[in-house]
């Protein structure tokens, strides 16, 4: 079984430090199966927001990410 660790956060300020955040990163290291994943994934606010202080959650937003990413390039490579 694969379990994510998020192992930092990092909060984007594109429009300068005046504003709110723009857009969240998350860290992560998967640990427990017979292959690594490791990186960032960029999150929205809202996302980021609806998921913040539950780590449960969080990791299951990266885990969606990660999947939807793995999925859009099988379908590119596929398709080329």
């Amino acid at each position: 079984m694969m379990k994510i660790v998020i192992t930092s956060i990092n909060f984007n300020y594109k429009n300068g430090y005046d504003g709110d955040y723009t857009s969240v990163n998350l860290y992560f290291n998967s640990v427990g199966s017979t292959f690594n994943i490791s990186g960032f994934i960029e999150v929205t606010n809202d996302e980021y927001a609806s998921a913040a202080g539950d780590t449960s959650k969080l990791e299951d937003l990266v885990k969606k990410k990660v999947e939807a990413n793995i999925k859009d390039t099988t379908a590119t490579t596929t398709a080329g």
